[in-house]
């Protein structure tokens, strides 16, 4: 199975459970966006998770990568601080993955890449399985997460 039929297969499971997705390319390289809703403890809160599979032979396995923007706006002055913040809030309650400002976009986000092993079913078994434990964790930590973006405009 390619890369890109297994995308294709998660944008179809994901379409299943109601998740709006699209399959697209960005500068070549093929990614699956999908919209997270219901998220955080009062299920109201969204973000934009993008799925694709990062380059790195050196693994002799594929390796997806799920990155999903949480906040955006950042206040350009509370970017340092917040960044501090996360980065405690990641060593007491993140299991898996972590969460991060970029810069240039004034952006909270989470990452998360896993290798893939096995055969065609194996692996997209482990990558479905992925998608609901990030997105499990981002649902869980959503709330504490805002409260970081508070000051964002």
């Amino acid at each position: 199975m390619t890369r890109y039929e297994l995308l294709k297969i998660l944008k179809d499971y994901l379409c299943e459970a109601k998740i709006d997705c699209l399959l697209t390319e960005v500068k070549g390289i093929p990614v699956l966006k999908a919209t997270l809703t219901g998220l955080g403890d009062n299920n109201d809160g969204s973000a934009i998770a993008e799925i694709n599979f990062i380059d790195f032979d050196e693994l002799g396995a594929p390796a997806l990568q799920m990155f999903t923007t949480v906040a955006l706006n950042l206040d350009k002055d509370n970017l340092d601080p917040c960044e501090l913040e996360l980065n405690d809030y990641n060593l007491r309650y993140v299991a898996i993955g972590s969460f991060h400002v970029y810069k240039p976009y004034r952006q909270i986000y989470h990452r998360y890449a896993q290798v893939l092993v096995g055969e065609d079913y194996e692996q997209e078994q482990q990558a479905k399985a992925m998608l609901n434990v990030v997105s499990t964790q981002i649902s869980a930590c959503y709330d504490d997460i805002l409260k970081y973006a508070e000051d964002a405009e």
